[in-house]
């Protein structure tokens, strides 16, 4: 499976993640795209993980983009956050403290990614 790795200098973080699968559906009408799979994401620095299921949608009824994860502090064995709804559209976390909140990423404000020129990306760099 293929690996990314995201570094968040502000914070000195480096996080290794692998990626979901992707299927296509509907090629004969309106074809979209599907993502299935487990990602697993780790940082050494806070010994924090995460790991992050798209569910595949059942080929009756069912919901798409459905998606569950659940964050782990390694050091202690903690759940420390569990993660359900669909990664494009409403997300609920629920903390192991009790408290919970939802997240539309619908309203989320876009950002625009800061990339360097292609001249100055290494070979295995994509924009």
């Amino acid at each position: 499976s293929c690996i990314g790795v995201l570094h968040l200098l502000e914070h000195e973080e480096e996080y290794v993640f692998t990626l979901p699968s992707a299927y296509a559906r509907s090629i004969l009408t309106i074809p979209w795209v599907e993502l299935g799979g487990k990602v697993n994401i780790s940082c050494a620095r806070t010994g924090y993980s995460a790991t992050v299921t798209f569910h595949t949608k059942p080929f009756y009824g069912g919901k798409v983009h459905r998606v569950t994860a659940e964050v782990k502090h390694n050091p202690t064995n903690t759940i420390v956050c569990k993660a359900q709804g669909e990664w494009n559209g409403t997300l609920e976390f629920t903390y192991s403290n009790g408290d919970t909140k939802v997240i539309d990423t619908t309203k989320l404000p876009v950002i625009r990614k800061k990339i360097r020129p292609i001249a100055n990306q290494g070979p295995l760099e994509s924009r």
